[in-house]
């Protein structure tokens, strides 16, 4: 299967921007790009590990941004909990799931100092790991953590939960408020071995289905947006056929009043964010990019870009 991927957009001040660059190539050729220069580049060498990236590659709209996540996330899994042997942890939990969720235990358990977003992102990869290789763990919240106060949690607050819902769940996804609209409740869920949709709403992590000129891709919704959902769907109770995040005759209404909204907080921080921008800017052609002299100075010869 050849996988559009696209390369060399990125703008950086005071540096020459390539022109974008389209190729067609093979999931495992896409899995090896996103990790370029990357130390996790050599567990892609590991099979079970390949397969996640692979899966990813095909199924997302974005490969690099979620091949990143979950990679890191089991390299830092397998150095902190699997003493490094991830195919020998793989083999246990084959041969009894329980240990798989054992091990997912302990690795959160290490991190409760953690947000629940910081540990949602971090078990998204070992649940990936996991599924893709044919161990059956739940998805399902697996820690607890103190919930944040929030001014659409708040009655005396005129932010609509359902409009923080629908922001939230632009943030991350790589959607628009177009695709959110036609996302089904049937378009929820957690994923089978081989990167399929199975519906459940209120899986943790949560995988959203939606449609391209290419066919279906996937992508996760951040945990904030998880959590608003859910509380959402309880008070709605919609079917499999409905729209997930608000009810179809209200979503216009709902969207329209998101975008308002986003369009007074941009104007509000515009001032504050161009500063920001024109300093770091000024400072990085001044000094340059980070760890532009890393490899001079330490005598070490720069790989390829």
């Amino acid at each position: 299967m050849a996988i559009r991927y696209e390369t060399g957009s990125t703008y950086f001040p005071g540096y020459e921007t390539a022109e974008s660059v389209i190729e067609y190539l093979s999931a495992e050729e896409v899995a090896r790009r996103s990790l370029k220069n990357r130390r996790e580049l050599s567990l892609l060498e590991t099979p079970s590990v390949m397969r996640v990236a692979s899966i990813l590659a095909e199924r997302t709209r974005k490969p690099d941004i979620w091949i990143r996540s979950a990679i890191t996330t089991l390299d830092r899994f397998s150095r902190e909990v699997c003493d490094g042997d991830l195919e020998a942890a793989l083999k246990a939990g084959q041969a009894d799931p329980l240990t798989a969720e054992l091990l997912n235990q302990k690795y959160l358990q290490m991190h409760q100092d953690l947000t629940s977003v910081q540990l949602a992102a971090l078990i998204l990869g070992p649940k990936l790991w996991w599924t893709f290789n044919g161990v059956e763990v739940p998805w399902v919240k697996q820690f607890t953590t103190v919930p944040r106060p929030h001014i659409a949690n708040s009655k005396k607050g005129d932010f609509d939960p359902v409009v923080r819902l629908l922001m939230l769940s632009l943030v991350g996804t790589g959607l628009t408020f177009e695709e959110l609209e036609k996302i089904k409740v049937k378009d929820s869920g957690s994923l089978d071995k081989d990167g399929k949709i199975v519906e459940n709403a209120y899986s943790d992590p949560l995988v959203l289905q939606f449609e391209t000129e290419e066919g279906p891709r996937i992508t996760f919704l951040g945990e904030e947006a998880r959590e608003a959902l859910s509380h959402q769907l309880a008070i709605r109770n919609p079917k499999s056929e409905d729209s997930l995040f608000a009810d179809a005759a209200d979503f216009k209404r709902f969207m329209e009043h998101a975008a308002t909204r986003a369009e007074s907080i941009i104007e509000t921080v515009n001032g504050v964010n161009s500063t920001l921008c024109k300093t770091v800017g000024d400072f990085f052609l001044e000094w340059g990019i980070p760890g532009r002299n890393f490899y001079k100075e330490n005598g070490i010869e720069r790989p390829e870009d």
